[in-house]
């Protein structure tokens, strides 16, 4: 990524997040705590790495990835999975594979938000995050 990105992020709005969760396996009182969370992304970049850290109250998860390569990583609800983050222009694309499941985040970035769809099996959520 970009540093350009870089910075930190307020949730600012979701929709449809509690079906997405449910889709892929998240239990009725994990999805219930993360659907009253409201939390910060931090975005940095170190030469070709880039991490987000997403900050919860009661939980903060941290992945670093490089564009194109997969990498190992612990999603906020435990679970360890495969992802890979591609990018054109001012949009990222991670496709995250848990067994069979494949899940995928479209992060797209402007000046002063990033709007983050998340898809899997036809279910799909859309969060927004304003820059702070």
């Amino acid at each position: 990524m970009s540093a350009q990105f870089d910075g930190k992020y307020k949730l600012k709005s979701s929709e449809n997040f509690d079906a997405f969760l449910k889709e892929i396996g998240i239990g009725l009182v994990t999805r219930k705590l993360a659907n009253t969370a409201s939390p910060t992304l931090e975005i940095t970049t170190d030469g070709d790495y880039t991490t987000i850290k997403a900050v919860a109250p009661f939980k903060t998860q941290t992945t670093r990835f490089k564009l194109g390569e997969e990498f190992e990583e612990e999603r906020m609800d435990g679970k360890k999975v495969k992802s890979v983050v591609t990018a054109e222009g001012n949009v990222f694309t991670q496709i995250q594979k848990d067994k069979d499941l494949e899940i995928k985040y479209v992060r797209e970035f402007t000046d002063d938000e990033i709007k983050v769809t998340s898809i899997c099996n036809g279910v799909s959520c859309l969060r927004i995050y304003g820059k702070i």
